[in-house]
């Protein structure tokens, strides 16, 4: 079996948005979804949330599940998790975001054969992935971040593959399929697509 959705132009985050691979994701779901906007727009329109700073001996910063940790448009940035890039999908397209989150892999496959793409966390070219920085929200919850995090989009499969428009290469590359399963698993299975 092999998948391939065509005609969703790869959007490359640099040098605009260095930490903006969210952002870029979601941009090349928009166009697909028929929106014309531009990443850098998506990127303003995050929920911002503070970088991880010391406060009383111990570091304390915002939560990816609520918002951009930090700006998208600078190096010394996070990112954003699923439930914040749905909502703003949500925005732009009330009533056709999906959050896939938690889900398995066969799932992902069946949106793709059913012909709409889907925004996955993994890490930067599927590299091994670690915890760097631990930090505290507002409510006190740890916040532990997996680097080097890393967004796509991901527009088919077959046996051995998974096809993915890369925002950090700003092609569409052919990843070992064991691997990224691997890595998406260890970023928490985060996966948002849209209804059509």
């Amino acid at each position: 079996m092999a998948i391939l959705i065509e005609g969703i132009p790869v959007i490359y985050q640099y040098p605009i948005l260095p930490t903006g691979c969210e952002a870029t994701a979601l941009t090349m779901l928009l166009r697909f979804a028929g929106l014309e906007i531009e990443n850098t727009e998506v990127a303003h329109a995050l929920p911002k949330v503070p970088l991880p700073r010391q406060v009383e001996g111990k570091m304390a910063g915002g939560n990816p599940n609520k918002g951009f940790v930090g700006d998208p448009f600078t190096k010394e940035s996070f990112g954003v998790f699923h439930a914040p890039i749905a909502k703003l999908l949500d925005h732009y397209l009330p009533g056709r975001a999906v959050d896939l989150s938690a889900g398995t892999i066969e799932e992902l496959f069946e949106v793709l054969e059913g012909g709409r793409p889907v925004i996955v966390w993994a890490t930067l070219r599927l590299q091994a992935g670690q915890v760097t920085d631990v930090w505290y929200d507002e409510a006190g919850t740890e916040v532990q971040w997996i680097s080097p995090q890393h967004c796509m989009l991901m527009v088919g499969y077959d046996q051995e593959h998974v096809i993915l428009n890369d925002p950090d290469t700003g092609n569409r590359e052919l990843y070992p399929r064991d691997l990224f399963v691997k890595r998406w698993e260890l970023l928490g299975r985060q996966a948002v697509t849209v209804k059509e």
